[in-house]
């Protein structure tokens, strides 16, 4: 690109710049304004609803709210078990081959209070065993390591992999009692409380502190229950959303998207989910990419 064209460029921008002010501003304002009044329209016309938040759903049919409790208190017991090695893998990483005096104390700390919760440890029978076993391989490994003061590498693959034998019975058995207490409260409202036509509209959010990792266990549940195979229909994940109203306003922000795309964009109810510059973003992009060196 030539100083001459450079120098139009930035013209070009200033102009543009300039364009922008305090009246136009307001009428974005009043957009912004009309579009949360329309969003929250949407908001309170659905039903029924169900909003996953956590160990708890909320179910919304025919104008009344139920809560449910979905996780039991041993799904989480046995999260916490498994979590032991992964903190010992975790706390390692900060330092290389030598135990820092800062990490050697808390690992200290640490192996002291793996042996008084060892004493306490409240499972039932039949899977006792297994979390004594995850304790006393970490007790084990973390007795060597603080003795020798070294981090060897190999040393400590193996360790986590014999940890992955024993708490993938753990892994195994959460999933199990998550989907079975999730299925024991949700399916009867589904298939006797809910008739064919709020069946046919029911929608879900799922909320969650991050981007849902590919087959999370909520997530399959529901694609299962309604028979779908994606977000949008009927399902949606709500990240780093950690409230029911802001799990509300982002299902409302999806379905007035979707509502005003089929109006605006030929019937392209999916077109307001992509950024609205994007097709002529991509187009400009490969120009801009297409160009020679010399043109530069």
């Amino acid at each position: 690109m030539s100083r001459i064209s450079i120098f139009l460029f930035q013209i070009f921008c200033t102009l543009i710049l300039s364009i922008h002010c305090d009246e136009l501003a307001k009428l974005n304002e009043q957009f912004i304004s009309t579009y949360n009044r329309a969003r929250d329209h949407l908001i309170s016309h659905l039903d029924p609803l169900i909003i996953c938040n956590g160990d708890n759903v909320v179910i919304i049919h025919r104008g009344k709210r139920f809560e449910e409790q979905v996780t039991p208190k041993l799904y989480h017991d046995l999260k916490s078990i498994s979590h032991i090695p992964f903190k010992i893998y975790l706390t390692l990483l900060l330092d290389n081959e030598h135990l820092s005096d800062e990490i050697h104390n808390e690992l200290e700390q640490y192996l002291r209070e793996l042996h008084s919760q060892r004493k306490s440890l409240e499972f039932p029978a039949e899977i006792l065993q297994t979390q004594y076993e995850i304790i006393d391989l970490s007790i084990e490994y973390l007795q060597e390591i603080l003795k020798t003061k070294l981090i060897d590498r190999n040393r400590l693959k193996t360790f986590c992999q014999q940890a992955h034998n024993l708490f993938s019975k753990n892994i195994d058995l959460a999933a199990k009692l998550a989907l079975n207490m999730l299925d024991f409260k949700i399916r009867p409202w589904y298939q006797t409380e809910f008739n064919q036509t709020e069946r046919d509209r029911l929608k879900v959010v799922i909320t969650g502190p991050q981007t849902a990792r590919h087959g999370y266990l909520v997530k399959s549940y529901f694609y299962a229950l309604l028979h779908e195979s994606h977000e949008g229909n009927h399902i949606i994940f709500a990240e780093n959303i950690d409230t029911e109203q802001k799990a509300l306003e982002v299902l409302g922000v999806w379905l007035l998207d979707a509502q005003a795309g089929q109006s605006f964009f030929n019937g392209d109810g999916e077109r307001l989910h992509r950024d609205l510059l994007s097709d002529a973003a991509n187009l400009h992009i490969k120009h801009l990419f297409s160009k020679s060196k010399d043109d530069l």
